[in-house]
């Protein structure tokens, strides 16, 4: 059947993330004294359930992030991106579902420490960035099918012998020097590829910076870090062609639209205007707007293709839960 290998490969990942979550429950059980404390100290909790809020304010609270290209960022006073086309889109399919034809949107800028209490209170309605749809987060707020699945990739120099197409693995590069920042998944991918006996030299270093100057200067023969860092760095770079940006991820990380808890009857209008989205291929169409082609004001092109698990999703659209620590050599 066509599309069989694709769909088999997503329920391993699939299966792969639920058996993760099980692994949690027992601490999920037993919090440990730092949790307790955090909970103590939780944001307001908004009370109203928000299809009635958006009809007596008439406006819908969008937040949004400064700097987070393609994502969610700010020219001239003004928020662009890829989850901010998704949000105004999402926001014309709940006009007409929930008969507001006059709802209005206003952004609320946030720091990434506020994104979740913000949701939480109702200081906004729906939160338009790049947030992790993580198994912690969905004890305390809820989100809808993920819109990008993040993961730990490998840039590495044109020149690299063995490493000039980007379907090389990351076992090619035995006897190569791998930089990564101290600290990052990266690094946790290097020493696990090293305790596969992949034969990689570490150089580490303390910054994303950093770390592409070493690959720059030829210190360096690859760099591991987040796929969208290593797009926007080679993007930006004197000559982007000299790097290339290997089709495997590490780590799969969902990102995805955020909005409150226990709050079923938007929820379930943000979900079905979601799947329509996906269906009719905006979704797709905005990606391919925001990854693979010039963004403005500077131009920029990140020439990031779809992951293949993404690719799945445009395809067949679902929500997931599960933890992120997952790494795939």
């Amino acid at each position: 059947m066509r599309g069989a290998p694709g769909l088999r490969w997503l329920a391993f990942a699939l299966g792969t993330m639920v058996a993760l979550l099980h692994t949690t429950q027992a601490q999920a059980q037993n919090p440990a004294p730092d949790a307790v404390a955090a909970a103590a100290s939780a944001p307001a909790v908004a009370t109203e359930p928000t299809v009635n809020t958006l009809k007596r304010r008439g406006t819908i609270l969008i937040g949004h992030r400064e700097a987070a290209l393609p994502f969610s960022f700010v020219v001239d006073g003004r928020p662009h991106g890829y989850a901010i086309d998704l949000c105004l889109r999402l926001v014309e399919g709940l006009r007409r579902r929930l008969d507001l034809p006059t709802l209005q949107v206003r952004f609320v800028q946030l720091q990434t420490a506020e994104r979740l209490p913000a949701v939480i209170s109702g200081r906004v309605d729906l939160e338009c960035g790049n947030t992790t749809a993580n198994a912690e987060r969905r004890k305390s707020v809820s989100f809808t099918t993920p819109t990008f699945i993040a993961g730990a990739g490998v840039l590495v120099r044109a020149d690299v012998a063995g490493a000039k197409r980007t379907g090389a693995l990351l076992r090619e590069l035995r006897g190569r020097r791998i930089v990564v920042a101290s600290g990052t998944t990266g690094e946790k991918i290097l020493r696990r590829a090293n305790e596969a006996l992949y034969g990689l030299e570490p150089l580490i270093v303390k910054d994303n910076a950093e770390a592409f100057a070493a690959l720059e200067s030829n210190r360096a023969d690859a760099w591991i870090t987040d796929d969208v860092l290593l797009a926007a760095y080679r993007a930006q770079a004197k000559d982007p062609s000299r790097y290339l940006l290997l089709d495997k991820r590490h780590t799969i990380e969902p990102l995805a639209l955020m909005h409150r808890k226990n709050d079923p009857v938007f929820e379930r209008a943000v979900d079905a205007e979601v799947a329509a989205l996906f269906r009719a291929g905006q979704v797709e169409q905005l990606y391919q707007r925001w990854f693979q082609q010039p963004i403005p004001p500077r131009d920029v092109n990140l020439d990031l293709p779809p992951s293949r698990l993404l690719r799945e999703i445009f395809r067949m659209p679902m929500k997931m839960q599960h933890e992120v620590d997952i790494i795939v050599l």
